[in-house]
């Protein structure tokens, strides 16, 4: 079995270099086109509290946790991920890694065994170093190839997102 496990930002999103206002974020477009794809169920993350709806104060939260190795608390993951084999693993990319989010959900999850993909959406730094995180944070875990989708294009992602699960579904 497995599961989609992201964190998205809803608000104010930058799309070609532009602020612009969505009602859900660029992560959540490409984790629901997933979990249709592999007949998954789709767990978001949220933290506590949410992230401000100003894509600029959310960044400088943001890199304020980075600095600090904050680790906000997230509203429980009511979905056991025990059965779960593979976990499709979403997230946007903030000043060049994963969200503090990600971090505080895989220290308080075990995922030992467990087979991740990892995606996420980007204006243009790609994976950053989240893979080289990712590896470090579950050393027990099988992190396999990941999908980095641009946010501007997820609305056109879906072949993307085809080619990546061929490998795998």
């Amino acid at each position: 079995m497995s599961v989609v496990v992201y964190f998205s930002h809803d608000g104010e999103t930058l799309l070609d270099g532009k602020h612009q206002q969505v009602s859900f974020g660029n992560t959540e477009v490409v984790a629901k086109t997933i979990a249709r794809l592999v007949d998954g169920e789709l767990v978001k993350l949220m933290p506590k509290p949410v992230y401000p709806v100003d894509y600029q104060a959310t960044l400088a939260r943001a890199k304020q946790e980075m600095k600090a190795s904050q680790f906000p608390e997230i509203m429980p993951v009511t979905h056991d991920l025990k059965a779960d084999e593979v976990i499709y693993l979403g997230y946007p990319i903030w000043w060049g890694t994963l969200p503090a989010v990600i971090k505080t959900f895989i220290r308080q999850t075990d995922l030992k065994g467990k087979t991740v993909y990892p995606f996420c959406t980007h204006e243009g730094s790609g994976f950053g170093r989240s893979i080289q995180e990712l590896q470090q944070l579950l050393p027990d875990s099988d992190i396999q190839k990941g999908l980095a989708v641009r946010g501007s294009r997820v609305t056109c992602a879906q072949c993307a997102v085809n080619n990546w699960l061929g490998q795998k579904v």
